[in-house]
């Protein structure tokens, strides 16, 4: 903002993330033990940002994706053997959202990837989430609570229909006792199934503060209480910046921040951290999109390394290039590659 030609004032604009995606990113990491992505076609500033508000691991962030790249990335988790589950509400999300083994879709979304999508999360809230894994978890318990009863007590209860026990009392089971025995085992195991009818979705308590996030309003701690009434508590990580923890704030015995000297969270010796910078695309066999490359042995900038080398001997250049010039180039060239795409 200019007045009479000097600058009062800097508005800026960014993206807020919703105060259920980091509870719900939380939970799924802490209580379900479900590994949490970024696939998103935004700018890895951005991404990471969004990503560090709401406790996504820098490493788990990719950025700068077309929607035939989300399908990729989708396809080489399910190489790897892992079961995905794909949360979106665009068009750029529908293709991914066919591909996962399940498609979250949400309501509010477009109408094509709510034709897509397995489950429409009608309320269009990132919460009703927990509470369709928490439900499916539930009527899986039970479909295996009423399948072990009904093989125990048709185990138990056939012999004895057959006269098992007829040469030592000698005494045969009425035909109408075994009749009403066969009826009372379908009720049991259909009144167990309706028992479902009385599920009560989980509940959570959230408890907001300002020292994990240097002054900034935020989830701090999180009460969960699935279906089974077992309270958990839940501690959310201190956000970091290009992977590197601020101050942390979370209680020893609970931090997950790597690397945290404060805590001990540190490379031990032998140990070596990942060559490539969270999030690149080059990690997925992607193009190297880093702005400056802070990749250690990049392939991508490695070919670009060797294509600039190429073309300068085919263009008759007689002034020898140094390293330096070329390694400048290199970068030059990552960042108008990023540019074009």
């Amino acid at each position: 903002l200019s007045l009479d030609g000097r600058s009062e004032a800097v508005i800026g604009i960014m993206d807020k993330a919703k105060d259920e995606a980091a509870l719900t990113v939380n939970v799924l990491q802490h209580v379900f033990g479900i590994e949490v992505y970024m696939l998103t076609g935004d700018n890895i500033r951005t991404a990471r940002t969004v990503a560090r508000d709401v406790g996504i691991p820098s490493t788990n962030v990719i950025a700068d994706v077309l929607p035939s790249e989300k399908v990729e990335y989708v396809k080489r988790l399910r190489a790897q053997g892992e079961h995905v589950g794909m949360v979106g509400d665009g068009v750029n999300d529908s293709p991914a959202l066919a591909e996962a083994d399940v498609g979250f879709a949400i309501g509010s979304g477009t109408q094509i990837a709510i034709e897509t999508g397995g489950i429409v999360l009608v309320n269009s809230k990132l919460t009703d989430l927990l509470v369709a894994i928490d439900l499916a978890k539930t009527i899986y318990s039970r479909i295996r609570l009423n399948f072990l009863w009904a093989l125990g007590y048709n185990t138990l209860a056939i012999p004895i229909a057959a006269g098992v026990f007829y040469p030592i009392t000698h005494t045969a089971l009425p035909p109408y006792v075994a009749a009403f025995s066969m009826a009372l085992s379908s009720v049991s195991v259909l009144a167990s199934s309706l028992s479902l009818n009385r599920y009560q979705p989980p509940k959570y308590n959230k408890y907001y503060g300002r020292d994990l996030r240097q002054g900034q309003l935020g989830i701090e701690k999180i009460d969960y209480v699935p279906s089974s009434g077992e309270q958990i508590k839940i501690f959310v990580r201190a956000p970091t910046r290009d992977g590197v923890p601020e101050v942390c704030m979370c209680p020893p015995e609970t931090c997950e921040c790597f690397p945290c000297e404060q805590h001990g969270n540190i490379l031990l010796e032998g140990e070596t951290s990942s060559p490539r910078f969270p999030g690149c695309s080059d990690a997925w066999g992607g193009e190297c999109r880093c702005d400056p490359c802070r990749c250690v042995g990049c392939v991508s900038c490695a070919k670009k390394k060797e294509k600039l080398k190429f073309e300068g001997g085919t263009l008759g250049t007689k002034t020898p290039i140094s390293a330096s010039k070329v390694a400048t180039s290199t970068v030059k060239s990552c960042c108008q590659s990023k540019a074009t795409l």
